[in-house]
């Protein structure tokens, strides 16, 4: 068979985002995709930011091996990918970072799992259809996720405190205790192996709830129903489908969060 290349410096999230298209284009042509990923690379920040992994100058890393050895299972289980490798000099028919740098994408503004359209229209498709075929971990927790970046620091969670014990927290552990310091909350963390079984705890959840980050793009593609803390400075994650929420005010998440709790 013959294959697509694609080649990213991407970070984990915007990978995830990206897949919606290979899919498309796999199923259009029925060539899968081998994805090369640039490793290393410093990613761009807006100020302020907290970014999990640096560099020895401290600059913020897109992707490490860390979260490329993590991540590969999660793509390889895909029926649209052949593989996923370190990029290092290979022939690609694609080059995905077109998107963040010779071809206007309308970034950082709208939609960020929409810009790949602008630089590759094969690659459009709907984004209201899941594009990760998972089977799901059936549980009946709640999965929250809050990143240190891309947040709404006007909202509050102690609200989250009546229902801690139907929640589990993903993402990194330090991120856990910082989320449950401030709000005085006991949630335990989620460990998993790889990021394919995160991706099935996520996709057979309750419902998911977290910020603009890798996590939720997880839930974003497997539709896992999902409700969205918006970065009220870059808006650019934009939950589409059924049971798709997201918000700027208090009322708004305490309200979605009790509807679909019950």
């Amino acid at each position: 068979m013959d294959f697509f290349r694609f080649k990213t410096s991407s970070p984990a999230g915007d990978l995830i985002s990206f897949l919606a298209g290979m899919k498309q284009v796999y199923e259009d042509t029925g060539r899968k995709a081998i994805v090369y990923q640039r490793l290393g690379m410093v990613g761009l920040s807006h100020e302020n930011s907290i970014h999990p992994f640096g560099n020895e100058q401290n600059e913020p890393i897109a992707m490490n091996k860390y979260m490329f050895d993590m991540l590969r299972p999660l793509l390889i289980s895909q029926e649209y990918v052949e593989d996923f490798v370190g990029y290092d000099g290979q022939e690609f028919e694609f080059d995905l970072d077109m998107i963040r740098r010779e071809r206007f994408c309308n970034q950082p503004h709208g939609s960020l799992n929409r810009w790949f359209f602008y630089v590759f229209p094969q690659m459009a498709c709907d984004l209201s259809k899941k594009w990760l075929d998972i089977v799901p971990t059936a549980h009946d927790k709640i999965i929250i996720n809050f990143t240190q970046r891309h947040r709404n620091y006007l909202i509050t969670y102690f609200f989250l405190k009546n229902y801690q014990d139907r929640i589990i927290f993903a993402g990194l552990k330090e991120e856990r205790d910082l989320f449950c310091n401030q709000w005085g909350l006991d949630i335990p963390h989620l460990e998993v192996t790889n990021f394919l079984e995160l991706t099935q705890k996520i996709a057979g959840c309750k419902f998911y709830m977290g910020c603009q980050s890798f996590c939720f793009q997880l839930a974003e593609a497997t539709k896992t129903p999902r409700i969205l803390e918006i970065f009220p400075m870059m808006p650019n994650v934009i939950p589409v489908g059924d049971k798709a929420y997201d918000f700027y005010t208090q009322t708004d998440v305490e309200y979605r969060f009790e509807k679909l709790a019950k």
